[in-house]
């Protein structure tokens, strides 16, 4: 295996653990013991680390290592308010240009999700979510958007399957975008910006209510 593949592989395990929460926030990750854990050698582990650092998972202090990046709760009213500003913009470009086929596969998606979380599929549903959301907005021809929307969804991937593990309730969870797309199909463009506005609106006030003792306090 080459040194990328190497990289990739550490990368890949650690991220997976702190997103499903088993490197918890502030936890250290020291370099020795991950790479026994994952079989590789110190080097791969340290590059690993810096690029889940870019992501915000991962925190590195100079003389004191690395460790998992706490949670804030300002930081995520902040991420998602910046996500529904970007996302309702670009599924406001998108209408017009989703089509049938569009929509069965969202419904499609939808339903898997749904599936997977009831079967434990946590990985699997998140991805699934990922994918049925980005089908909202992939028409919408602005590639600078979608990005800035990808890196915010990567930021914000362990605050939301912390609300998901709070709501525990995935048929709720495939009501809302049911009624993203059902509003999409009729060409109701607010009624499908306010299923979605709300969608988003609904993870911040589980974690407000709900999952405070998760939260550190803000630097």
């Amino acid at each position: 295996m080459n040194k990328h593949s190497l990289v990739v592989k550490a990368y890949e395990h650690m991220r997976r653990e702190i997103l499903a929460g088993r490197f918890a926030p502030g936890v250290p990750l020291r370099p020795p013991a991950l790479a026994a854990e994952v079989g590789v050698s110190i080097i791969p582990i340290r590059e690993a680390l810096r690029k889940l650092e870019s992501e915000h998972l991962v925190e590195i202090q100079t003389n004191r290592g690395a460790r998992v990046a706490d949670l804030y709760l300002d930081d995520i009213r902040d991420a998602y308010r910046t996500r529904r500003i970007l996302e309702i913009e670009a599924l406001r470009a998108s209408m017009g240009k989703l089509d049938a086929d569009d929509m069965a596969r969202a419904r499609d998606l939808n339903d898997q999700m749904v599936e997977a979380f009831r079967g434990g599929e946590d990985e699997k549903a998140y991805l699934l979510h990922r994918q049925l959301h980005f089908t909202f907005y992939e028409k919408s021809s602005t590639r600078w958007m979608n990005r800035f929307i990808g890196t915010l969804w990567d930021h914000t991937e362990r605050y939301r399957r912390l609300a998901t593990k709070l709501r525990g309730d995935p048929d709720g969870i495939g009501a809302e975008h049911a009624a993203v797309v059902a509003a999409i199909e009729q060409g109701e463009v607010e009624g499908a910006v306010a299923a979605l506005s709300g969608h988003l609106a609904r993870t911040v006030a589980l974690l407000d209510s709900g999952g405070k003792d998760a939260f550190a306090d803000e630097p």
